[in-house]
């Protein structure tokens, strides 16, 4: 009994400890998503029936102050510019600071190194003033990172009429800010660009048959399992309408089966 003690009693510091660090650790502003834009090209078909693409951009904006500093969310940006100088609010070492991408479903992005000659290995976690090469006038950029965004090879939303080509996302993209300090890291919100409305055709038609029926939920289970099948429409399966896919929504489904 008295070891058992021991060890929830240091578990109880060692969480404490953990909570009191975390709790020092400053959140990064939320990315201002005013100005967020996705630029790619529709595919060009060559005479011999070559299709090449052209990179998918994102171009984005991180929370910062007026004078491009990074800032945690005690900055309020609502503050008249002329004296932010006199405000007491928290300036990120950029060091310290990274982004993760995501699309659609909350589906975070892999920078695979075979496509980005950046990383070594798979990266979801970007610290890009690390990537950039600092110049006599900033930060410079790399072949798939500038400063106000990365670029995606060979990925495009523009494939009508482009037979076996998907779309890199179908609804939106989005980014979210991280700060790391000695091994803590706290997270922004994701923040989204949507490029047009969710495209939900028959809420629940998991599996695209146009009609609801008990093998829509067991394609929503294979796909949470692991074992996606097509066809497969991740807008229909999000029955609650959080905008992700869990087994709240197959409980959605099933609910909606029995009220037909």
């Amino acid at each position: 009994m008295k070891k058992l003690f021991l060890l929830l009693f240091g578990m109880a510091i060692a969480c404490s400890a953990n909570a009191q660090l975390s709790a020092s650790v400053p959140v990064p502003a939320d990315p201002d998503g005013t100005f967020f834009e996705w630029y790619d090209y529709t595919p060009y078909e060559w005479p011999n029936g070559d299709v090449t693409v052209a990179d998918g951009w994102f171009y984005l904006t991180y929370g910062m102050d007026f004078y491009s500093n990074l800032v945690a969310t005690d900055y309020d940006i609502s503050i008249d510019s002329c004296i932010v100088h006199e405000l007491n609010y928290t300036i990120l070492d950029r060091e310290k600071f990274s982004y993760s991408i995501y699309t659609d479903m909350d589906e975070i992005f892999v920078f695979n190194p075979e496509e980005y000659s950046e990383f070594t290995e798979p990266t979801t976690d970007v610290y890009i003033f690390n990537i950039l090469p600092e110049t006599p006038e900033g930060y410079g950029s790399t072949a798939n990172f500038e400063l106000w965004g990365p670029h995606f090879p060979n990925r495009t939303n523009k494939v009508e009429g482009f037979e076996g080509m998907k779309p890199f996302f179908q609804w939106r993209i989005g980014i979210q800010t991280h700060y790391t300090d000695n091994g803590v890291t706290t997270s922004s919100n994701i923040v989204y660009y949507e490029i047009g409305p969710k495209p939900v055709t028959l809420l629940g038609d998991v599996n695209c048959d146009d009609k609801l029926s008990i093998s829509d939920v067991t394609a929503l289970i294979s796909y949470l399992l692991g074992s996606q099948q097509d066809p497969f429409n991740k807008f229909n399966a999000d029955a609650n309408d959080d905008n992700k896919i869990n087994i709240s929504d197959v409980s959605g489904i099933i609910s909606m089966l029995l009220n037909q």
